[in-house]
């Protein structure tokens, strides 16, 4: 079971504190599978929720807002139907219903039958952010989500990116787009994310706090 403290700090209900030591002590993929047989438990253990500190301050003075929504993955209850990609793809990509386009990803063990949806963590330290060469990555205010955008008209394809997510996650959450020869990302839907909006069994929720979220790289990495 998992509750929120009157500090809005998210933590699990046996009383282990899930809040300060994320940052100096990343969670490896084995880490985060190993201990994460209850799915989401392990999930939203690794977010928390901010104080004080409201952005992040890169080494060159560069300052960013942290994420105020994110789409958190309960891996226990994915049946691996595959509505969420097929919602996100078509919503999001002119009606192209293809896995390829889809901004949350099911990585599906078919041998041994579990199902895994990977979604993008708008992470706290976002790398795709750091590395775009036209600044078409931004934070998106006007939504209020904050998430980490790309501005498609601004983008130039260079797959930079999606690179820098890849070095740090199983799977890079940003897609290319062949077709219009852009990348493209997790926006959260403007803060009406379709994959949780349509997910049958309710695997897929989204975690909202106005403080902002600590989440995604450097806290937890490779998953």
């Amino acid at each position: 079971m998992i509750k929120k403290d009157t500090e809005n700090h998210i933590q699990i209900t046996k009383g282990t504190e899930k809040t300060g030591h994320f940052l100096s002590d990343p969670v490896t993929r084995r880490e985060f599978l190993r201990n994460g047989t209850a799915g989401i438990l392990s999930l939203v253990a690794a977010v928390a929720v901010g104080g004080v500190l409201d952005t992040i301050t890169f080494p060159d003075g560069t300052r960013i807002a942290l994420a105020k929504g994110a789409v958190l993955a309960d891996k226990s209850a994915c049946s691996g139907c595959r509505t969420c990609e097929a919602v996100c793809s078509h919503y999001n990509s002119d009606g192209r219903n293809t896995a390829a386009l889809s901004r949350v990803i099911l990585d599906k063990d078919y041998v041994g039958g579990n199902y895994q949806p990977l979604v993008c963590f708008q992470c706290l330290d976002p790398p795709c952010l750091r590395v775009c060469p036209v600044a078409a990555l931004q934070v998106d205010k006007q939504s209020g989500t904050f998430a980490r955008v790309i501005d498609e008209r601004v983008c130039i394809g260079c797959k930079k990116c999606l690179e820098a997510c890849d070095r740090y996650f199983a799977l890079p959450r940003p897609r290319f787009d062949p077709e219009k020869e852009i990348t493209v990302k997790c926006h959260l839907c403007f803060g009406d994310p379709k994959c949780v909006k349509y997910c049958p069994t309710g695997s897929l929720r989204f975690e909202r706090s106005e403080k902002g979220l600590r989440i995604g790289y450097p806290l937890v990495k490779g998953v």
